[in-house]
């Protein structure tokens, strides 16, 4: 086998969502766009397989290998005995040693760390691990890592604070977004908007658009949001309507919390005026629902650490009611007329919130088109493909020349 014209880089995913995204996925989505742009070095995506999805595929400059369980080994191995003779991270490695590959960027899930742990001590490679929200790492896994890349300086404060990890071994790394051929909301046509708009259910070209893409899960602030809006209804003599994208997760059993705090939601949407929920979008259809909108919603509950949604909606050139919570405000700390919500939780605070934002068309024009520059300025994804390439360079012993 003729050995790759450049160095091969193992970007490692863990097993739960389809590779390329299908359903929005900020991991996945980053690494996908990230790897299509890289230019001097070879990546190689290693996943697990979905039904209809090939083994091996090329896009573009893209590599995918997919590890595949069969349905029996599933049951038999993995559910009735948990006796499973080659799990994920063995058949991950074996990918790993058929590729060559000269350094491995673990993303989001240090259980993979924890998977090669032996194989990486007998056979040291360079290893980058991507943290983007607070997953635990097993302390004796921590000296494997050659550098740390953070979403976030949050993430990055809390690697310090948690496993006293050197700031020096981590960097941080925003996100990207693509902005290519997605115009921002002022540049479409008066017609092009009333089209999408009716796309998405709104009918009434006078009214102001509310718009929520993410998880129907509690700590996105779902049901307090949608508290908000019918406070807001009260409050407010202008057509008002708010749009909600978002999976539910699938489990009928009762004891998972994430899938019945969903199905909740769903519920109370349905009885509902001026509520639509369009249910879960692909990552090609986002934009295109936020061009519907007028205002963004982020009302997270917990630490978000730098949610995807969040620089979609700039790029959109949205406006951006968000809880004071974790990354969110690095990203929205300077933006005119923003004002945090310290309790997203209390659908007053929330409702206070979108009624400012309903009474200013100016502030909402400020802060979309302010919030557009910076993306173009600071969060095209060539910059995160650099960024990762600089990273390998520093990393790998014999990096290669630039172009």
């Amino acid at each position: 086998m003729t050995p790759p014209a450049k160095p091969v880089i193992a970007h490692l995913l863990p097993n739960y969502n389809a590779f390329p995204p299908i359903v929005p996925a900020g991991t996945e989505l980053r690494v996908e766009q990230v790897s299509l742009r890289q230019t001097r070095y070879q990546p190689l995506v290693i996943c697990g397989a979905f039904p209809g999805q090939p083994i091996d595929e090329q896009i573009g400059t893209m590599g995918i290998r997919r590890i595949h369980f069969s349905p029996i080994y599933r049951r038999l191995f993995q559910k009735i005995t948990r006796l499973d003779p080659l799990p994920y991270g063995e058949r991950m490695w074996r990918a790993i040693q058929q590729a060559g590959a000269r350094l491995l960027h673990i993303h989001n899930e240090p259980k993979l760390l924890a998977a090669l742990a032996h194989h990486l001590r007998a056979t040291p490679l360079p290893v980058v691990v991507h943290i983007a929200n607070q997953k635990p790492f097993r302390p004796q896994d921590l000296d494997l890592v050659s550098c740390f890349v953070a979403c976030s300086q949050f993430m990055a404060d809390w690697l310090t604070s948690t496993y006293a990890i050197e700031p020096a071994r981590i960097q941080v790394i925003h996100t990207g977004v693509d902005v290519s051929g997605r115009p921002p909301v002022w540049a479409l046509q008066p017609e092009q908007r009333h089209a999408l708009r009716q796309r998405w259910g709104v009918q009434d070209d006078a009214a102001l658009v509310f718009v929520f893409g993410g998880r129907l899960v509690e700590e996105k602030g779902v049901l307090p949001m949608l508290e908000a809006f019918e406070l807001l209804q009260q409050q407010v003599r202008l057509p008002v309507q708010l749009l909600v994208a978002g999976n539910v997760r699938e489990s009928q059993d009762p004891a998972n919390e994430k899938a019945r705090y969903g199905r909740a939601a769903v519920e109370r949407m349905a009885g509902m005026a001026g509520v639509s929920w369009v249910g879960s979008l692909r990552p090609d259809q986002m934009h295109e629902f936020l061009l519907a909108g007028d205002v963004f919603m982020l009302p997270s509950l917990w630490d978000d650490p730098y949610p995807t949604a969040m620089l979609e909606a700039a790029a959109a050139g949205l406006p951006i009611i968000a809880g004071a919570r974790g990354g969110i405000t690095e990203f929205l700390q300077d933006c005119p007329h923003h004002h945090f919500v310290s309790n997203p939780g209390a659908p007053r605070e929330l409702a206070e919130a979108m009624a400012r934002l309903a009474a200013h068309a100016g502030h909402r024009a400020e802060a979309g088109r302010w919030l557009r520059a910076i993306i173009e300025s600071s969060f095209d994804w060539s910059r995160v493909s650099a960024d990762f390439e600089a990273l390998y360079d520093r990393l790998l012993p014999t990096p290669i020349p630039a172009d």
